[in-house]
């Protein structure tokens, strides 16, 4: 589950968030809004007060396949 999705479904706010976590709201901000991946300290974190809800493959998303803009490719 991504964590833009958790937090609207458990009604936290980014700062209620960070606060459980030990981060700043701007730092967590940058994880839903930037796709900014936590460091590992702060990813056990997050699983831990998600109850495991957001892992961390969530922050990691395959970019689609881009089409080849030369003919022939």
């Amino acid at each position: 589950m991504r964590l833009a999705d958790y937090l609207l479904d458990e009604k936290l706010t980014m700062t209620a968030f960070a606060k459980l976590i030990g981060a700043e709201p701007m730092t967590v901000h940058r994880y839903v809004k930037a796709g900014r991946v936590p460091r590992p300290k702060i990813m056990r974190r997050i699983i831990t007060v998600t109850g495991g809800k957001v892992r961390a493959d969530d922050f990691f998303a395959l970019a689609p396949k881009r089409a080849s803009r030369r003919p022939g490719l």
